[in-house]
């Protein structure tokens, strides 16, 4: 329980010598910004616009406004001190306006550089020895015990390794001997072949110089009887030649013959189709004054057409009004005389009847 109150009491003041740290390097940090942002009033009011820091510029500006006014004098001004350091007790209790102003830490020079990261380098420093411990000592000296012991068994495993690659070494060397043995009587072997092969190859190229002196002496005969058969066939064509010749000039005789014909044709031609034409013309105005003729007929048959169709439309219609006359009259006397048969039956009848009703009351009174 003590131990645990001791670490927790530990850690507490650790914690807060690293915040105390935290705070200083900030601290510095904004120090070392602030103759940046006294220069860059506008990119301040553009980092700080709508972020609860604008208060600050506002004290800067007023700094800035008195100080412009109060140039000219020599004397320092009292008041102007007292708002700077206002200015840099404001920035100190706010530093995470940092966060706000990140970029400009990027212009600062060099040395401002280098001593901020002597300061954070610090910080590191102090935080690995603030936060060691007998227990992490402890497991420090525990994890070398482990990895002395993991050395010795390596250094057993390259033993029992080396001892390996001996006896594989020296395997190797009897296979190789055995290889080599094998690779000799290979040699032996493949000699007394290459010997062999050397007394066939010989037979063989005696062969073939034996088959070529065959070869061109037939040849030698081959082209004996070609060179006179070439002879011959060059007698026969120098004689074809010359009678192709002479049948090529008889050819073009009549074909001079034939287009002096064809010349004497054409030009008769010409003045037959000259007289042609002129007749052709001759008759094309005969023919244009035969179709006017002609067309001023069908006028005068068109208007005699016309005339004669009305009156035979009159005719056909006067006509077939008698034929219906005739038809209705014919109609009407048959209808007459059908009535008169009938109505001369119809009397006959009814004498009849009433004769023999007369007879039948003549019987009755008898």
């Amino acid at each position: 329980m003590d131990n645990d109150e001791l670490s927790l009491e530990r850690m507490a003041q650790v914690n807060s010598v690293l915040r105390i740290l935290t705070e200083s390097i900030e601290k510095l940090k904004i120090s070392l910004i602030l103759p940046h942002l006294f220069e860059n009033p506008i990119t301040l009011r553009q980092h700080l616009d709508d972020t609860d820091y604008r208060y600050c510029e506002k004290l800067i500006m007023e700094y800035i406004r008195e100080r412009k006014l109060k140039s000219h004098s020599s004397d320092s001004e009292p008041h102007l001190d007292y708002r700077l350091i206002k200015i840099i007790d404001y920035f100190h209790e706010n530093y995470n306006v940092l966060e706000c102003i990140t970029d400009m830490a990027d212009d600062l020079s060099p040395k401002d550089k280098s001593l901020l990261q002597a300061f954070e380098l610090l910080h590191k420093i102090t935080e690995q020895r603030l936060k060691k411990s007998a227990i992490s000592e402890l497991n420090k000296e525990k994890k070398i015990h482990e990895i002395f012991h993991e050395n010795e068994t390596v250094k057993k495993n390259i033993k029992m390794t080396q001892r390996q690659l001996k006896k594989q070494r020296i395997n190797l060397q009897w296979k190789l001997a055995a290889k080599e043995a094998m690779i000799q009587k290979y040699e032996e072997s493949l000699s007394f072949r290459k010997y062999d092969n050397n007394v066939k190859i010989k037979q063989e190229i005696i062969k073939s110089s034996r088959s070529i002196r065959q070869i061109h002496a037939a040849s030698a005969v081959k082209q004996k009887e070609l060179q006179e058969e070439l002879e011959h066939i060059k007698a026969n064509y120098e004689k074809v030649l010359k009678d192709n010749l002479k049948q090529e000039k008889i050819a073009r005789d009549e074909k001079n013959k034939l287009l002096i014909q064809l010349q004497s044709l054409i030009k008769k031609f010409d003045q037959t189709i000259g007289d042609k034409m002129i007749e052709n013309m001759n008759l094309q105005e005969e023919y244009e004054k035969q179709k006017q003729l002609f067309d001023e007929f069908m006028l005068e048959y068109s208007r005699e057409e016309e005339e004669y169709n009305r009156i035979v439309r009159t005719k056909e219609e006067e006509e077939k009004r008698k034929q219906e006359e005739k038809i209705l009259l014919f109609m009407m006397n048959r209808a007459a005389r059908t009535i008169q048969r009938r109505w001369l039956r119809f009397r006959k009848q009814r004498s009849r009847k009433q004769a023999k009703k007369g007879k039948g009351k003549k019987g009755k009174k008898k």
